[in-house]
């Protein structure tokens, strides 16, 4: 369709504005019953935009769209982190089960299974069982979360879908949870009606877009004790404590802490670097990130391919879609630790924040393979 015929369209239907017909498309401050039939219109004219893009065409975020919908197959669940915990902690009786997460500009997906968290001596999981290093690998920040709904609505080829989804306090998605059998359908319904909010109201609090972090000027970082504190790392997950310990951002302290540990490549490396793992059969881990969820890939890619705005890994238990606009440059990282250098390679958009973080995968204690400090070191610099 072409873009005055959609612009007409949508205007008539109360989806944009005058002026959005020359820029962009104007905030709705209107009542849930016209954001969804602004949001029925948008899906007539462009079917296959996502209700992440189509919430921000409205003005709105994504969760508003999907309250609309409330008691026409959305079900509101019970809020507060101990809900959240709740519902998770029984995914396992799903059976298999698709887990998204995204952010403005990756996407992730896998298809898998959960068993049922095993717990070792300390009271932690145990790898391999829960949420932790099995297919479904997901790291939690549900601080911030705030709503979250059972979603029944067509899906393709004349399949039902059925999701769990959850909203941060902005209204942003943090995780969606999809059931890939119909075995699990009755178990489903179950754990919906365990877990349904006494409150079935389309009205729903979302909190303004967060403000973007100030980064502190250069002059003032301490860049002697940023260096030594990196040098006494042993673990990759004592980088994000550094990080908070010093009041910097992640990609201010790869500014400053030397090239011999981090330094700037092209955005275009990431095409490269998924092919080449591809070609190599180089097993990696992905991490794809929002304020609320990390989740986790292990293991190999075998189809890449860009299609559209998009590069993508496509195959059938694992997908991976990154806007190719969306990323600005990447960086090169090596960070000490008690097994050896660790060496990821992180892509960012141009307001600085992360897209997408790559590792190889390797086992514990062993340091990571030859193989991929060859890949890295093949990336160009930028």
């Amino acid at each position: 369709m072409k873009y005055k015929k959609l612009s007409a369209l949508l205007l008539a239907a109360g989806v944009i504005s005058v002026a959005a017909c020359s820029t962009t498309l104007a905030p709705s401050v209107s009542s849930n019953s016209d954001l969804a039939d602004r949001w029925s219109a948008l899906r007539t004219a462009e079917p296959k935009t996502h209700p992440r893009d189509a919430a921000q065409k409205l003005g709105v975020s994504e969760a508003e769209l999907v309250a609309t919908n409330v008691g026409k197959g959305v079900t509101r669940l019970r809020d507060g982190g101990d809900a959240y915990k709740a519902v998770y902690d029984r995914l396992h009786e799903l059976g298999r089960i698709k887990a998204i997460t995204r952010n403005d500009n990756a996407v992730l997906e896998r298809v898998g299974t959960v068993t049922k968290a095993k717990l070792n001596a300390d009271g932690r999981v145990i790898p391999g069982t829960g949420f932790a290093g099995g297919q479904i690998d997901l790291r939690f920040g549900t601080d911030n979360w705030r709503s979250a709904f059972a979603v029944v609505q067509p899906g393709r080829e004349g399949k039902v879908s059925r999701s769990l989804q959850f909203f941060d306090v902005h209204g942003n998605a943090v995780n969606k949870v999809y059931l890939d059998n119909e075995a699990g359908v009755a178990v489903f319904d179950k754990l919906v009606g365990d877990f349904k909010a006494t409150d079935q109201s389309a009205a729903l609090k979302v909190d303004r877009a967060p403000t973007k972090v100030i980064r502190k000027p250069n002059g003032d970082v301490d860049v002697k004790e940023l260096r030594d504190s990196w040098n006494e790392l042993t673990d990759v997950h004592e980088f994000p404590r550094l990080l908070k310990d010093l009041g910097i951002t992640r990609e201010q302290a790869l500014d400053l802490i030397g090239k011999d540990a981090a330094y700037r490549i092209s955005a275009q490396s990431v095409q490269t670097l998924l092919n080449s793992a591809s070609s190599q059969a180089q097993p990696i881990m992905v991490f794809v990130s929002n304020p609320g969820m990390t989740q986790i890939f292990s293991g190999t890619v075998k189809t890449v391919k860009a299609t559209g705005e998009w590069f993508n890994v496509l195959d059938p238990d694992f997908n991976l879609h990154l806007r190719q606009a969306g990323i600005d440059h990447g960086w090169v990282v090596k960070r000490p630790a008690k097994d050896g250098v660790i060496t990821s390679v992180e892509f960012y958009d141009a307001n600085g924040e992360q897209v997408v973080n790559f590792f190889s995968r390797r086992d514990r204690n062993k340091e990571e393979s030859a193989m991929w400090r060859s890949i890295v070191a093949s990336l160009a610099r930028a």
